[in-house]
């Protein structure tokens, strides 16, 4: 099935592109639904004349999930192919620095981090549609509200149910040019601590008060003491705040957290660690919030992922293409959603590239089709 997949991929280079071109001039501020909206119409006439149906998951949100299925009557168990469409730039950014194409260098607002990928995950599905693929259903989820960690829909809950039951997950996120796969990413999350004290004259009554910003950094020395880097386990209080003046005991103080971590045992040992220290604090009549407002898991390395990735590096030979390998990274994707249900994902499948959320991002045009290729030859291949 490879020669067919590779000759509807060669036949459908400059259709694709031109698609590309078009979704990374189009802006997709996931804080922004008129834009949002703009690009989902954009994919979904883009699948309709292709004969695939959308739908629209989540649609009274401000942030809609487009689905698209192939093969729902099939016996074998499901395959997920997953992307997003917004970018972290502000709505006018693709109209002052539009796509330009310049030999294999693609550049635009989103033409690293993940337009593209994007488009590679819809042309891996058409391929297979066109080459009458059938073992497995296979379902294209993109997301709007990925740079923003879902904060405004329940974006992660329904990735979950949409993906029940799924053997495999594809991720189309940008590649490095290094040729490699990623199999393992840390997941992170932002908590705040508030901390409540009781107000006094430092002057007159200072027994009366209960200093919120002492109890602060207690928390935070202990917060901070659960870092091992060496174990892929970061906890930083970046923000600090508390107090209203130089003269009064504090009876408020805050942190904002970043916690890193490399998996999910990790990432649920942390926060249960966080919340442990909130609840017995040092000062005496202080109390302590910790509030967890936002999370993405990490993207465990599961048992089948070293078999997906083999069956990703006999496509490339298949295909006479470099072979792939596996690699850990840091920054984190949707991935995680996928593997935190035990289903085997690789990621960093998009176009190979850099320079992500900037100005200067780039992707490398001839990797669009060669990793299109791989994973759909991949998908074709799969027992």
């Amino acid at each position: 099935m490879t020669e067919p997949i590779t000759t509807y991929l060669t036949a459908h280079q400059t259709e694709l592109l031109s698609f590309t071109t078009a979704l990374i001039n189009q802006d997709t501020n996931a804080l922004d639904a008129a834009s949002v909206n703009a690009t989902l119409t954009l994919v979904e006439d883009f699948l309709a004349s292709h004969g695939l149906t959308t739908v629209r998951e989540q649609s009274t949100t401000a942030n809609p999930i487009l689905v698209a299925d192939l093969n729902e009557t099939a016996t074998g168990a499901p395959l997920i192919l997953l992307g997003h469409l917004d970018t972290v730039f502000p709505v006018g950014t693709a109209k002052q620095r539009p796509s330009v194409i310049d030999g294999e260098r693609l550049t635009g607002p989103g033409s690293n981090d993940m337009k593209p990928g994007a488009v590679m995950a819809i042309a891996t599905l058409l391929a297979l549609k066109e080459t009458n693929y059938q073992a497995h259903p296979v379902r294209l989820i993109l997301v709007t509200d990925e740079e923003i960690l879902h904060k405004n829909a329940p974006t992660k809950e329904t990735i979950a149910r949409l993906s029940k039951g799924a053997v495999a997950g594809f991720n189309f996120e940008s590649a490095d040019p290094d040729n490699g796969v990623v199999t393992g990413r840390k997941g992170g999350a932002i908590v705040d601590l508030t901390v409540t004290g009781v107000a006094a004259h430092s002057g007159k009554e200072p027994g009366k008060g209960r200093s919120a910003v002492l109890e602060l950094a207690h928390q935070i020395i202990k917060a901070e003491a659960l870092t091992d880097q060496a174990a892929g386990k970061l906890v930083n209080c970046g923000l600090v705040s508390g107090g209203t003046s130089e003269n009064i005991i504090p009876d408020h103080a805050h942190t904002g957290i970043a916690v890193r971590f490399t998996t999910k045992q990790q990432g649920d040992e942390l926060l249960a660690a966080l919340q442990e220290q909130a609840a017995h604090p040092t000062v005496a009549g202080a109390t302590v919030e910790m509030k967890v407002t936002t999370k993405i898991d990490s993207m465990d390395t599961l048992p089948g992922t070293a078999a997906l990735l083999e069956k990703l590096q006999t496509s490339a030979q298949l295909l006479h293409q470099p072979v792939p390998h596996g690699k850990q990274t840091g920054g984190a994707s949707d991935a995680g959603l996928l593997t935190a249900h035990n289903i085997p994902t690789l990621c960093g499948l998009g176009i190979m590239g850099g320079g992500a959320h900037t100005a200067h991002e780039y992707g490398l045009v001839s990797s669009i089709f060669d990793r299109a290729a791989l994973v759909s030859t991949t998908i074709a291949h799969l027992d």
